[in-house]
């Protein structure tokens, strides 16, 4: 067994196609992870990597995926738009058309469990990745989902792939939840946001952890917008928490896209880039010293410790 380098590419929506950008200055630099695991937005794009450990490919299919006119449309509601002030006759009817939608979503989301179909999920990464299992992947991907029942973590290491992705992505009350065995299971972006400690059950003797910040709110019209923002302090909290056991983190600079803002998709990515090219000196100065005969020795020490 070798020593092997993981990869946890956290959640975060549309700001989590930085991921591609970390991939790609990774690729570059030599870094190659022998295990993955995602969570949410991190799932799909750690699908796509360890189906076809190649960047370049990784983001063109990725970008097909997220920039259909129709895959933008759905999310547009989601995403708060500035006053209309300044713009022509269309622009105001397309900004109040944009209003009503959202004021929709809203009422819909305390009325109904969920506000789409499975299908217009699934439909969507069955057409990304095709009928393959985590078994086929090329290299060891593990999804992250959370149970409501019980508030632990699901992971997802075998079988169908598209199981695995959306159980990890179908976001509370967008989506259907994926009921199994007495559990309810939906995206893990709340508790298990960067997914470090399934990478360390593939193997991973170094995690670099990959961690999508939340966008920051500044206005809040609902009660319903005070409760999210409350509870994203609260996860944002718990995530620092569980990023302090990684290795290694990456926190590309993503803070002011909109999590439902898929038409950032490319600003996105450079951000995930250009935050990995910076952390490279260190990165890799972590890594050479993980390697060197000192630390080990120092390692192997403490862990004969520890068992007497």
């Amino acid at each position: 067994m070798g020593w092997k380098i993981g990869l946890a590419l956290g959640s975060g929506g549309a700001r989590g196609l930085a991921h591609a950008g970390v991939l790609e200055a990774l690729e570059e630099a030599g870094v190659r992870a022998d295990v993955v695991a995602g969570t949410s937005m991190g799932s799909i794009v750690g699908g796509l990597y360890a189906q076809t450990p190649d960047p370049d490919l990784v983001w063109s299919r990725l970008e097909a995926y997220v920039r259909s006119e129709e895959f933008i449309a759905y999310w547009a509601p989601f995403v708060p738009r500035e006053d209309n002030e300044g713009l022509d006759a269309r622009g105001r009817l397309m900004g109040l058309y944009e209003f009503m939608q959202r004021k929709l979503v809203a009422v819909r989301t305390v009325t109904r469990p969920y506000l789409q179909e499975a299908e217009r999920l699934l439909n969507p990464l069955h057409n990304l990745f095709g009928p393959i299992n985590f078994e086929e992947l090329q290299i060891p991907l593990a999804t992250v989902a959370l149970d409501l029942v019980s508030g632990e973590s699901v992971v997802y290491t075998r079988g169908s792939l598209i199981k695995g992705i959306y159980a990890s992505s179908c976001i509370p009350a967008v989506f259907p939840p994926v009921e199994d065995e007495g559990r309810i299971i939906v995206d893990g972006g709340g508790p298990y946001r960067v997914p470090i400690e399934a990478c360390r059950q593939l193997g991973a003797d170094f995690v670099i952890a990959v961690d999508i910040p939340a966008f920051q709110e500044r206005s809040f019209t609902s009660g319903l917008d005070l409760i999210m923002r409350s509870n994203t302090i609260a996860r944002q909290r718990l995530n620092q928490f569980s990023c302090a056991t990684a290795d290694f983190v990456i926190t590309p600079d993503v803070t002011d896209f909109h999590w439902a803002d898929f038409s950032a998709g490319e600003a996105c990515r450079a951000r995930g880039y250009a935050a990995t090219r910076d952390a490279l000196p260190q990165l890799k100065k972590q890594l050479r010293w993980r390697r060197s005969l000192p630390c080990k020795a120092k390692r192997l020490a403490a862990k004969m410790l520890r068992v007497r």
